[in-house]
């Protein structure tokens, strides 16, 4: 059973307007100013979230598998109108999703062929749809039509029939007209400071690790590495060159320094490995190389960069040696191997672990010296190992790892000694004495007993897109998000042992 105390995930860098994800589109303000309403929209997929105005407080979070182009306040009423389009060239569809914001009474209407961008309220009664088509892949079609109820609250799904309206052709070479639009991140700032907050929307925080005071580092858009302190104060930031802002961080044994992978402002082009004192945030070395490349590490500090280039962008970079190894706290190269098929050799993403791990031509698992002339085959695989994190404890050294199931592997024999299915896939894992945590594609936190895969405690985290993760020194487990909170969980343990991971 579980040890686990009875309380809530505390939150670091805990801004407003987090359901957003760093990166707004839209934002519009109802009419008696009691309701704020924001989108974030990628690629086929967008949130739209609704605030109270008088607390900031998220009332009602929506999410879709199209891109809400438009938002739209009703004149007088709390109603929300929203326009979706899946942006599709040949199978275009879309749909009108209207949500009553005091109740929550939401009423979705679809269109097989059409997309919806823009809606805009004209009067009380009259709301005005702009339909987009794709004809071939090809041809744009663009049509106008109005709708006009005397009450508009408590529709139910049959109440409208997108496909039914009387349609007005538009000219496709016109622009489509828009409201005109403040736009969203300086809106929001605004009425973040208006309630004593800020907002800055830096989110990203793509690599997290705690200290054993404490302290907890972090990237972030355009940060290469922060430092918190405990109580969640911040202490020191190091800015990085590009909004990408820091990749991945390796802490020092003793906790002294870290060294972090920071993209440059063009990631094909550049690529910086910083070594930052933790104690003040001063940059102690910097390496850096002119393509993209990936960093890993070993428990004694050896490092080591993999060139990542995609040469299908033109020029090759001058990139021979690819894999590149280097002393701890130095940028002094004690070793390299050079593999001209690309991924041929491939380092694997992996945590606490005494070796190089790489995967060799996608099929078997080797270990690397750091002068790169030797080469320890270890054992096959037949799928990609997801991340990985190995531990040494009461059942053996072992990789645990996992995409779509978790498995225990002995190290280095790789003979799996146990797997569980998930619900969900993995983005990243870690493990601190005696537990396995996940964090799972679903937004869940899942912890097991690392020795036999017994899931001890699933953990439902906030909907701010979970990017990282990472189990500190107290068992704190530290998962970083897309919105840029940090969010700080409880220790899940195995009760009644204490492994040295």
């Amino acid at each position: 059973m579980p040890d686990r105390p009875e309380s809530h995930a505390t939150t670091l860098h805990d801004e407003p307007f987090p359901e957003l994800l760093g990166y707004p589109c839209q934002v519009v303000i109802s009419s008696d100013g009691q309701w704020i309403a924001g989108t974030s929209v990628t690629n086929r997929y967008s949130r739209v979230a609704v605030y109270r105005a008088a607390d900031l407080s998220c009332a009602h979070l929506l999410t879709f598998t199209m891109e809400a182009e438009t938002i739209a306040f009703h004149p007088t009423l709390p109603l929300l109108a929203i326009g979706l389009d899946n942006g599709a060239e040949y199978d275009r569809e879309g749909g009108l999703t209207l949500l009553e914001c005091g109740t929550g009474h939401r009423v979705d209407f679809t269109d097989p062929a059409w997309g919806i961008e823009p809606v805009r309220w004209l009067d009380d009664h009259t709301l005005e749809i702009v339909f987009f088509a794709v004809v071939n892949g090809i041809d744009h079609l663009t049509a106008r039509a109005t709708v006009v109820r005397e009450n508009w609250l408590g529709l139910t799904s049959e109440a409208l029939d997108l496909t039914a309206l009387d349609r007005t052709p538009l000219d496709p070479e016109d622009p489509r007209v828009y409201d005109d639009i403040e736009p969203a991140q300086p809106l929001l700032h605004t009425l973040a400071e208006q309630a004593g907050s800020s907002y800055d929307a830096r989110g990203g925080v793509r690599a997290v690790a705690g200290l054993g005071d404490g302290r907890v580092l972090a990237t972030r858009n355009h940060v290469a590495v922060e430092c918190w302190a405990p109580g969640g104060s911040a202490l020191w930031s190091v800015p990085a060159p590009s909004a990408s802002g820091g990749t991945r961080i390796e802490v020092a044994a003793d906790e002294r320094s870290v060294r972090v992978a920071v993209s440059g402002p063009d990631a094909r082009a550049r690529t910086d490995f910083l070594l930052v004192d933790t104690a003040d945030g001063t940059v102690l070395d910097r390496h850096s190389v002119p393509f993209s490349a990936a960093m890993s590490a070993r428990t004694d500090g050896v490092w080591a960069i993999r060139d990542t280039y995609d040469r299908s962008f033109g020029t090759e970079p001058p990139t021979p040696p690819n894999t590149q190894f280097f002393a701890p706290g130095s940028s002094d190269r004690i070793g390299a191997v050079d593999v001209p098929e690309r991924y041929d050799l491939v380092p694997l993403q992996v945590r606490r672990c005494p070796e190089l791990l790489y995967g060799r031509r996608g099929r078997s698992v080797v270990a690397l010296a750091s002068d790169g002339a030797t080469e320890t085959a270890l054992f096959s695989v037949d799928a990609p190992l997801g991340p990985v994190v190995y531990v040494s404890d009461a059942a053996g050294a072992a990789l645990l790892h996992g995409r779509t199931e978790l498995v225990r592997r002995h190290f280095p024999s790789g003979e799996v000694l146990w797997t569980r299915p998930l619900e969900s896939g993995v983005i990243d894992l870690d493990a601190y004495d005696g537990a396995l945590h996940v964090l799972c594609a679903d937004g869940s936190l899942v912890s097991l007993d690392a020795i036999d895969g017994t899931v001890l405690h699933r953990h439902p985290l906030p909907p701010f897109q979970p990017l990282s993760l990472h189990a500190a020194p107290d068992g704190t487990v530290l998962v970083g998000t897309t919105a840029g909170q940090i969010l700080r969980c409880p220790p899940v343990r195995v009760q009644g042992r204490t492994d040295d991971q």
